[in-house]
Formats: C-alpha cells, structure tokens, sequence
C-alpha cells in the first residue's frame, strides 16, 4: 500500500482519482476523402484525353494516308525484277491515289517525268532526273532487249520519288498544281 499511496497526491486515494478523471475510450479520426476532387484536376484529366484523342485521330490519318506509299514500296521491294515500265506504271498508279486522274491522266513521257520530279524535294530532283530519264526516254520506243542497268536505275528512282515525294500535303499539292498549270498556261 504504500507504494500506491506514494504516487496519489496527498488527501486523495486512488480510487477516487479514477472517478474523477472520467476516462473515455480513445477515438480514431474519421477518414479523410479525396472526394471532391478539384476542379483543377478534372481540367487536367480532360486535357489528357482530348490529347490522347488528338493523336489517335492523327496516328490513323496519318498510316491510312501512308497506306498506298507503303503498298507500292512493297510491291517494288518484293519484286527486284521490275521493268522500267513497270515502274513507271507503278509510278503512275501510286500517284494517282494521291493527285487528281484528270490532272495525271493526260501526262505521259516527259510531262510526267516533270510532273513527279516537282513533288520532290528539291534536293532529291537532279537525282531523280538522273536515274529515270534512260527510262522515260524509251518507254516509248520499239521493243528492245531489257537493259538491266536501265531497270536497276528505274527502280531506284521509283523508290526515290515514293520515299521521298509522298504523302503529299494537301496545301502544298494545290500550290505544285496552280504552278503547273500556270506553267502550262505561259508556255502554251
């Protein structure tokens, strides 16, 4: 007892301390919520989805309108025995999928060698020139033996135009045609 008696305060017994203090079990807070978010946070959730939308939308654009590139890309690199005429009739078809018929319809020979050669860069169009006038200059001759050097620079030129010439951009296509037509119109 005197133990228990030492740590009371004086006049006070134990028993009545604890009637005194009125003890209460101890109480955890409530949770905290992360609901309602702020307004802050549901801009920023849509800002990424629009974005994500955006490029979406623009990842397709883009491999449809690349689609009729690489088809032709892989039609010439699956067959590495083309004629020069094949390749200019490959030329054509791919073209046409990216230009109006009318405007390509009507150009064969040299008008369509300038046509292709105004897509490219203009960096890429003396090489162009270089390697696909041999075969423009005889696709329009008499039946003669193939020439595979003539061939192998035809393909060359092909995959040159079409890697470096498409796609087009719709604004730059529609300023190249009211060129050539105005071309057209003084030479004419």
């Amino acid at each position: 007892m005197a133990i228990a008696n030492a740590s009371t305060p004086i006049g006070q017994s134990a028993p009545d301390q604890a009637v005194q203090l009125q003890l209460h079990d101890i109480h955890v807070p409530e949770q905290v919520t992360n609901l309602p978010i702020a307004p802050g946070w549901w801009l920023l959730l849509a800002l990424i989805l629009i974005a994500a939308f955006w490029s979406f939308k623009k990842f397709k654009q883009k491999k449809r309108l690349n689609a009729n590139k690489n088809q032709a890309l892989a039609v010439l690199a699956s067959n590495q025995t083309l004629s020069s005429k094949e390749c200019i009739s490959l030329l054509k078809c791919t073209a046409m999928q990216y230009f109006s018929r009318q405007q390509l319809a009507k150009l064969y020979g040299d008008n369509f060698q300038g046509f292709l050669m105004q897509q490219l860069p203009q960096k890429y169009q003396v090489n162009f020139i270089e390697l696909s006038t041999p075969a423009f200059q005889g696709q329009y001759q008499a039946q003669q033996e193939p020439n595979a050097d003539i061939d192998l620079a035809c393909r060359q030129a092909t995959k040159l135009w079409l890697t470096y010439a498409l796609p087009i951009d719709k604004n730059q296509a529609a300023n190249k045609t009211e060129l050539v037509n105005k071309t057209k119109e003084l030479s004419a």
